[in-house]
């Protein structure tokens, strides 16, 4: 009895842990007039923590093991307030694995009234800034 119980423990195990290989995204849009985005809700600077949080607790327990936020920024915005706002992001989640991607973009063709603005941007095939 005991050989087949390790066994299925050990099973279970390596499951659980192979399905928990995914990053969960989060994006996250800042235009020159300080308007953010979350996901397709435009929020304030000062709900962004609270909304972000709402958005991390609603996933699977188990799909995913780390976060990566991917903030795209109008080119014209100061680096700081940028840099507020993955203060505010990575206050989420301070007991996740997490990473986050800068990007900086004019933004004049981009439509953000569409729910799929993510795909536009993502369609763009942008590098992150580095750090």
């Amino acid at each position: 009895m005991k050989f087949k119980i390790i066994p299925f423990f050990f099973s279970l195990f390596v499951s659980i842990f192979a399905t928990a290989q995914e990053a969960f995204e989060v994006n996250i849009f800042v235009d020159a007039e300080k308007n953010i985005y979350l996901e397709e809700q435009k929020v304030r600077m000062s709900e962004l923590l609270k909304e972000t949080k709402a958005l991390l607790y609603k996933q699977p327990a188990l799909k995913y093991n780390r976060l990566v936020y991917n903030i795209y920024a109008d080119k014209n915005l100061k680096h700081g307030f940028v840099m507020d706002i993955n203060h505010q992001l990575l206050r989420a989640t301070e007991a996740l694995k997490s990473k986050t991607n800068k990007y900086l973009l004019e933004y004049k063709n981009l439509d953000l009234d569409k729910a799929n603005w993510q795909f536009e941007i993502k369609s763009l095939k942008l590098d992150a800034i580095k750090d």
